[in-house]
């Protein structure tokens, strides 16, 4: 199964890097597998579909705010994923309407299979490069969320 692993986010903007922490963790442990990529991006929306296409299954690392305490990994499958204001910004398309637009419109075939894993955070607008101490210890268990999702066959 060709897979991506797609870290989203600002490294500029505190908590909102921690996918791209996570995906630079991936990029050490993981890029040695045969069918596995890592990339890193600053936002979602539609530029995304160039970037997934042809890929069998996509692993998503973000940041999200739902109000759990942060620090907190959730892994989320394509159902659980709602109309959001990440992965996007006012001028783009969210996850939900760039995978439904792609499928319809996309000349290469999109994931079939779509994972995120997504921790919580605190503050995702003050100038930072560093992540809140209870968002850095999460990296760890976000990583091994990403190897339980690699190690299923989907």
């Amino acid at each position: 199964m060709k897979t991506l692993i797609v870290g989203v986010g600002s490294p500029i903007l505190g908590d909102d890097g921690v996918g791209i922490v996570i995906a630079r963790h991936c990029k050490e442990l993981f890029s040695s597998i045969n069918n596995v990529d890592v990339a890193e991006i600053g936002t979602g929306g539609l530029s995304l579909l160039d970037i997934v296409a042809g890929y069998d299954r996509l692993i998503l690392l973000d940041a999200v705010i739902s109000g759990s305490p942060p620090g907190t990994v959730q892994v989320l499958d394509e159902s659980a994923i709602s109309d959001t204001v990440h992965l996007g910004t006012g001028h783009e398309a969210d996850l939900k309407t760039t995978l439904a637009l792609g499928r319809k419109l996309a000349g290469q075939p999109l994931p079939k299979e779509v994972h995120i894993v997504a921790v919580e955070v605190r503050d995702v607008t003050t100038f930072s490069e560093s992540l809140s101490p209870e968002v850095q210890a999460a990296v760890p268990s976000a990583v091994a969320a990403v190897e339980k999702l690699l190690r299923s066959s989907g």
